[in-house]
């Protein structure tokens, strides 16, 4: 059972990874563009630091399962 769970967690941490990627897309374009407002551009950064400490945390919890 274990196991089962650190691969749903593994999966969750692959959608914030990819959300997180998609984030940064979106503030790439935010900057090129640079039409958004500083709160927009700061939010967006903050999402993408969530989604990557989320991840790392799902990831994390994964390992010790397996072990």
């Amino acid at each position: 059972m274990p196991a089962q769970h650190a691969e749903i967690l593994r999966s969750d941490a692959h959608a914030l990874t990819a959300c997180a990627e998609r984030l940064r897309e979106l503030q790439e374009r935010l900057e090129a563009e640079g039409v958004a407002p500083q709160w927009l551009r700061e939010s967006v950064n903050a999402h993408v630091a969530a989604c990557v400490e989320a991840a790392a945390d799902l990831n994390a919890a994964a390992e010790r399962l397996n072990h």
